[in-house]
């Protein structure tokens, strides 16, 4: 695999590396922070050994946060404005106010909705676990590949992918509130993250400034080592 393609998966954890640029993140080298010989994954993530990182990668990858919109952006796609209105009188106030969220937001999600928040997560897990050798490189990469094909085909660029990953985290820090909905409501439409999209934009380092975003990755086969995972 060519240079370009390599850092192009990496790549795939930018937003994440934009968070943590003063810590000595990097976008291209196989491990996050390439300083760091070991990185504690298990107080935020319970991840300690090898068999919980890619249980948690394979998991997260398909069935992350993005699963409690992607129905909802899927229907908002293909309705028109009356069914979707009906459609929102139907459901209860708390799905109301997710509704409101996707509506709002699907201009710069489109039709991957949120899932660019949980793809650039588990690129960022699996670097540190190269980082602490629960996996190899070329199993990271195996794993890059597939999350790659799944990130081109529901976004269309650099900024799309960058933008949602943002709408996930705003979703992400206001997931828990369930009962204040007026407060669950605001805490939805403010603005989120506009530190790390002005990093992710304006860094010549950033994959948007040095790759195009429709590459193509070559189809590496799948490690002996994971081939106990039904996954792919």
């Amino acid at each position: 695999m060519n240079q370009d393609s390599i850092d192009w998966l990496y790549g795939l954890s930018a937003p994440m590396v934009a968070l943590n640029k003063d810590n000595g993140a990097s976008y291209t080298s196989a491990y996050f922070i390439p300083e760091q010989d070991f990185v504690d994954l298990n107080k935020s993530w319970g991840i300690n050994s090898r068999e919980t990182l890619l249980n948690c990668v394979f998991d997260m990858v398909d069935d992350g946060h993005a699963t409690l919109l992607s129905r909802y952006y899927s229907i908002y796609c293909r309705s028109s404005e009356a069914d979707w209105r009906n459609y929102c009188q139907e459901q209860d106030d708390y799905q109301k106010v997710l509704m409101k969220f996707v509506e709002q937001t699907f201009c710069v999600c489109g039709i991957g909705g949120i899932r660019s928040w949980d793809y650039a997560r588990m690129a960022y897990i699996l670097r540190n676990g190269t980082t602490n050798k629960y996996i190899t490189e070329d199993e990271a990469l195996w794993i890059l590949t597939k999350i790659a094909s799944r990130s081109q085909y529901f976004y269309k660029s650099w900024h799309n992918y960058f933008a949602a990953w943002s709408v996930g985290f705003q979703f992400w820090e206001s997931i828990n509130n369930k009962e204040d909905f007026e407060a669950l409501r605001c805490e939805l439409t403010r603005a989120s993250q506009t530190r790390t999209m002005k990093i992710l934009i304006n860094d010549k380092d950033s994959p948007c400034n040095r790759l195009p975003w429709y590459i193509d990755i070559e189809e590496l086969d799948k490690p002996e080592s994971l081939k106990e995972y039904d996954w792919s």
